[in-house]
């Protein structure tokens, strides 16, 4: 496994290299370039931005810019923010743990819902119960993050006054363990709710697709229990497409952090990502395009592990 870790690492290695500079031709391709944060003021001049350009080796081919920001990345200098004046990967260490917590939680109670909730949708298929889990995750489909997200803080927040309708804790506080957990709560449900519905709906039809195997219906025929049927040969072996599709989901955690840590003013990558989007902060748009892609490639990689585990047919030579 060793071994086929390492290779596959190493095949990503292009991969990498192809997104980060399809992102790096898109930031250029904004209009002002990676100076349009400088632009439209009374007190940077064009002289300044001819200067400002030279500085950062704008002035030059786009390619050895390219070029350059790569050789740089590879060692750990992901450049420095125009608007902060800190070191981009600094900014992204600080807001990093607050997008992992986030994305944690909102992945363990999808699947903690959709698991249970996707098997007997399966087995009840087509009666009254699989007709309202259905419906609900139809539901929650369809429902824009931003909206879920206000509508939580209107009747937990404002009406109730449960739970806390923003920040990862009272300002100016160190918040211990119960506190940052309320904090999480409303951001958790807002962000799980769509993935909840997407993750059930899946199972649902892959268990659905085991159970009419042949092999099943001749364990049935055997007399084998119901509880090892579906959970142990059913569940099982749909496990393994399902893994597929959650590792390919969770990037989309990092994308819906956009709307739902802005929203609920949470010290993340997303609205990190927001805020250096309003104000055309390049250095840090690129940084956090860039881990987004490493997050793709290193879920994709803990999936094609896990298969040997739900497995044992699955060889890595």
């Amino acid at each position: 496994m060793l071994r086929y870790t390492l290779r596959r690492a190493t095949q990503s290695g292009p991969l990498l290299i192809g997104i980060s500079l399809i992102a790096f031709l898109l930031l250029q391709a904004i209009p002002g370039g990676p100076t349009a944060a400088y632009r439209g003021t009374a007190t940077v001049t064009a002289d300044d931005l001819a200067r400002i350009e030279r500085d950062l080796g704008l002035d030059r081919p786009i390619l050895i810019q390219y070029g350059l920001w790569l050789g740089k990345f590879v060692t750990g200098d992901w450049g420095v923010s125009f608007v902060a004046r800190r070191p981009v990967l600094d900014l992204i260490a600080e807001r990093l743990p607050a997008t992992m917590w986030l994305m944690a939680a909102a992945l363990g109670l999808s699947i903690l819902i959709a698991v249970p909730v996707g098997v007997v949708a399966a087995i009840r298929r087509g009666r009254w119960l699989d007709n309202v889990i259905t419906g609900a995750s139809f539901v929650g489909l369809s429902l824009p993050a931003f909206w879920l997200g206000l509508m939580l803080i209107v009747i937990f927040t404002v009406w109730l006054g449960w739970l806390p309708g923003g920040g990862i804790g009272p300002p100016g506080v160190d918040p211990d363990l119960p506190t940052r957990l309320r904090y999480l709560i409303l951001p958790t449900v807002t962000l799980a709710t769509v993935s909840t519905g997407f993750f059930s709906r899946y199972l649902r039809a892959a268990v659905i697709d085991v159970l009419s195997r042949d092999h099943i219906a001749f364990l049935r025929a055997k007399g084998v229990s119901r509880s090892s049927l579906y959970l142990k040969h059913g569940l099982r072996s749909a496990a393994i497409p399902f893994v597929t599709v959650v590792a390919i989901h969770i990037p989309e955690y990092l994308v819906g952090t956009v709307v739902v840590e802005t929203i609920f003013a949470w010290p993340g990558i997303g609205r990190l990502f927001w805020e250096s989007a309003a104000r055309f902060d390049y250095p840090v748009l690129m940084g956090v395009l860039v881990l987004g892609a490493l997050l793709v490639v290193g879920s994709n990689l803990i999936a094609d592990l896990l298969y040997g585990v739900l497995d044992p047919r699955v060889r890595y030579d």
